[in-house]
């Protein structure tokens, strides 16, 4: 995903030491695809890398690139919050074609420097699960607003790369009741999407027919990560009836610096049996607005201005689903559709985001078609990832 060059820079400057000595992980990285991989995430077994190296700890640990030393962007993650990591993502560059390695190493500082380009915090007394990335912030609605709203996701357009997320929640505690000043810009962007009871950009809901079964706001929440390259959460339901099944719906929610998609996994469970859950993820249809369904690379996507004011340019929003439960776009009055099938017990993986003319990251309604269509393309070809031990 796209990166900052200047930032990049900055983040690659090894300011602290790398133990020589001790022995690391050697990790090559092929891109199998004939798209360039611009800042993408290597997501690295935290248990296999100990398997290679046992002298790798948590508390110290860095990627160091094999040809320049230079330290790279690296995060652990405690995916169960169990206290110990289960990945370590390594942010990577790669043309077409191309290939990368670099060393997980002991590290005499305790970690790689990297300035944070991500958030997620569960902001009080709203109850609202907010997010964001160094392109783009979501939100998600929590039990105080469950008599106004579903289970949608709402967009903060921005344009610029700072974090506001934060900034932008403390300027509303003092504002009239109704009179939040992120709806406005004031020159880093604003909250100008309207979610109500639909699924905004990107929800998701189990399907009876054709019927939407939307589970209303989420009950609890738990933060697994906020940065610095990776932000990631989940959230729980409260149980819906689908004929006569209980579904219970949880959501793991991750946004990756210099995306425009948060990768959503969907877990639906039904007292334990297997069944096939049929479900939709979707895009609200806004005033005005063009869909596009890619079928080949399974996105959707509408086009149109943010607002009825055309200097505040164009919005895109879009879903991309991952091939294994992609079933075919549909379409209500209401929403456009991505339609897959779940089974419970298992997740089902699907990527919904948003982009903005005036962030400057897409000019055109073709460029947003391009980036979904590409988005895709990659998920068919993921990085090969091999791991050796080091001397």
């Amino acid at each position: 995903m796209q990166r900052p060059l200047i930032l990049i820079l900055m983040l690659c400057v090894p300011l602290f030491p790398v133990r020589a000595q001790q022995r690391g992980v050697n990790v090559n990285v092929v891109n199998p695809s004939a798209l360039p991989r611009t800042g993408e995430l290597v997501e690295l077994s935290w248990s296999d890398l100990l398997r290679i190296s046992p002298s790798l700890t948590s508390s110290a640990v860095a990627a160091q690139d094999s040809v320049s030393g230079l330290l790279l962007p690296a995060q652990l993650i405690d995916a169960d919050q169990d206290g110990t990591p289960d990945l370590l993502l390594v942010r990577v560059t790669l043309p077409p074609g191309g290939a990368t390695s670099f060393r997980v190493v002991p590290s005499a500082a305790g970690g790689t420097p990297t300035a944070s380009l991500t958030d997620a915090r569960f902001v009080l007394p709203r109850e609202d699960l907010a997010w964001e990335n160094d392109r783009i912030a979501f939100r998600m609605y929590g039990p105080a607003l469950a008599k106004d709203v579903g289970n949608g996701i709402d967009v903060w357009t921005k344009r610029v790369r700072s974090l506001i997320v934060g900034k932008w929640y403390k300027a509303a505690e003092t504002a009239p009741p109704g009179k939040d000043p992120y709806h406005e810009d004031h020159g880093e962007g604003a909250d100008y999407f309207s979610v109500g009871r639909t699924l905004g950009a990107g929800g998701c809901a189990p399907m009876m027919g054709d019927s939407l079964i939307q589970p209303g706001v989420f009950a609890s929440h738990r933060i697994v990560a906020t940065g610095p390259l990776r932000a990631q959460f989940e959230l729980t339901y409260n149980p819906v009836r689908l004929g006569e099944q209980r579904i219970t719906q949880k959501l793991r929610i991750a946004i990756d610096a210099g995306s425009n998609l948060n990768r959503i996994e969907v877990l639906f469970e039904a007292g334990g049996e297997a069944v096939e859950v049929p479900f939709a993820a979707g895009i609200v249809k806004r005033k005005g607005v063009t869909a596009h369904a890619d079928t080949g690379s399974c996105a959707a996507s509408l086009w149109g201005l943010t607002t009825d004011r055309p200097e505040e340019g164009f919005l895109g929003t879009g879903i991309v689903m991952a091939s294994s439960a992609f079933r075919q776009v549909g379409e209500t009055p209401v929403h456009l559709l991505l339609i897959g099938k779940a089974t419970a017990g298992a997740p089902a993986t699907y990527f919904a985001g948003a982009g903005w003319t005036r962030s400057g990251d897409f000019s055109t309604e073709e460029e947003w078609h391009r980036y979904l269509h590409e988005f895709g393309l990659k998920l068919q070809s993921p990085f090969r990832v091999t791991m050796t031990a080091g001397i």
